[in-house]
């Protein structure tokens, strides 16, 4: 069986930039997943990312590999701002930073990680084996979906969630209702009406949310007043976008209040025109009953005081994610016991560290510690310098107290001392 230090499970944004990290200061580090797989696998097809572009970037320690550089060389106009970034130039720019700075990802799945004396051992789906001093965790966001009571019991040929679907062309002709009023929710629904489907947006909310264009010219004072930041422009963003460290030493429950109500759900400022006066859009409508008749879906829904009911057929929960750890099934249930939790999400040290000595989460599973900042890309940066940092540490903490064991320390300092001639 082969015993590394570091494994990385995941070969996503967060993944890769980890495993950049530690290999640029010559750390090993086993990166095991399918890369880019919740975006290639479980997005549809047409998708633009919502963040822009100088938000976007995964992270190497040198900066080599930005998505600037990608732009470039491939002759394409780059803008920080202004310029949406479809989902299948995000992914072919990702396979040309795992390319340059992470090349030999294994294409396996974890089956199983359990903890043993010293470390962990990880089973994959090849059947092979590996032990490990520490374990990072970057298995993203589709692992903790989240499909309301209501709808969960239905057959997938009449309810799915938006990470289920890579091709919106199947509904054609169909009647669809999405459900939620966040990006997902409003560009699922704009590539239905575009792939000739019926859809309509249910939003329990009494509006939809749009941002502003942040390519629009503003005045030096309209900058300092909001400054550009990784989530969007503003001091309180910029605070989130850069100072994860800052928003850990936040009391838990506070942190866990903005983590599940900051950058609530709303549009991006180029989807707009593709929704309004397009798309239904059934504002103040409370999903209150759903039924099936005659292979359809029956939905009573409460708005205004009375309750009203049509038929659809088909309903996609655009409902988002919440991290549960139950929901990972590669962990073995003693190791499982013994993470600390707070409604689902592991507690984490400063070092992106659970309650069980090397083990490590990053990506959404960290951002009730860290912030919000952790469920976006531009996230990856803090996590991977963060971790880099704290592998570095213990491994000169672990020199050091091998030097103490043994003396040479001493020896050492000794060989370096300058001599008479220096």
């Amino acid at each position: 069986m082969m015993s590394v230090e570091n494994v990385v499970v995941g070969a996503g944004p967060y993944g890769l930039s980890v495993a950049s990290h530690l290999r640029a200061n010559n750390f090993e580090a086993l990166v095991i997943g399918q890369p880019m797989e919740g975006w290639r696998d479980h997005m549809p097809a047409g998708m633009i990312l919502k963040s822009e572009a100088f938000a976007s970037n995964l992270s190497d320690p040198a900066r080599q590999y930005t998505l600037e550089r990608f732009y470039g060389e491939r002759g394409v106009k780059y803008r920080r701002v202004g310029n949406p970034l479809a989902m299948s130039d995000f992914i072919a720019y990702a396979d040309w930073f795992r390319n340059h700075a992470v090349p030999d990802v294994r294409n396996l799945r974890l089956e199983n990680l359990r903890e043993m004396e010293s470390g962990f051992e990880l089973a994959f789906s090849d059947g092979s084996r590996v032990r490990a001093k520490r374990v990072i965790l970057a298995t993203g966001h589709v692992s903790f979906q989240h499909t309301p009571a209501l709808l969960e019991n239905f057959a997938s040929e009449l309810v799915t969630h938006t990470s289920q679907h890579t091709d919106l062309a199947r509904f054609r002709g169909k009647d669809v209702t999405v459900i939620g009023r966040g990006q997902s929710a409003l560009e699922t629904a704009a590539l239905l009406h575009e792939h000739g489907a019926s859809a309509r947006l249910l939003v329990r909310a009494d509006r939809v949310e749009w941002n502003s264009d942040s390519s629009v010219a503003r005045s030096l004072i309209g900058h300092l007043r909001r400054p550009e930041a990784g989530l969007g422009a503003g001091w309180y963003s910029l605070a989130i976008s850069e100072l994860p460290k800052m928003f850990f030493r936040l009391p838990l429950r506070t942190r866990d209040e903005i983590f599940r109500t900051s950058w609530g759900p709303s549009g991006a400022w180029w989807l707009k025109q593709r929704v309004v006066g397009k798309i239904p859009m059934l504002t103040s409508h409370a999903l209150s009953q759903v039924a099936e008749r005659n292979g359809k879906l029956e939905l009573s829904v409460a708005t205004g005081g009375k309750t009203e009911t049509f038929q659809t057929d088909h309903v996609i929960a655009a409902t988002g994610y919440k991290v549960d750890l139950k929901r990972l099934a590669f962990l073995d249930d003693k190791l499982r016991a013994r993470i600390s939790v707070f409604d689902g999400s592991p507690r984490l040290s400063t070092r992106f560290e659970s309650s069980v000595p090397g083990l490590h989460f990053v990506g959404l599973a960290s951002a009730q510690s860290f912030g919000p900042v952790m469920r976006f890309v531009y996230g990856a940066r803090h996590a991977a310098t963060i971790l880099a940092r704290h592998v570095r540490g213990a491994k000169r903490t672990a020199v050091q107290s091998l030097d103490a064991a043994t003396g040479a320390g001493s020896a050492r300092s000794l060989a370096r001392s300058p001599g008479p001639a220096e």
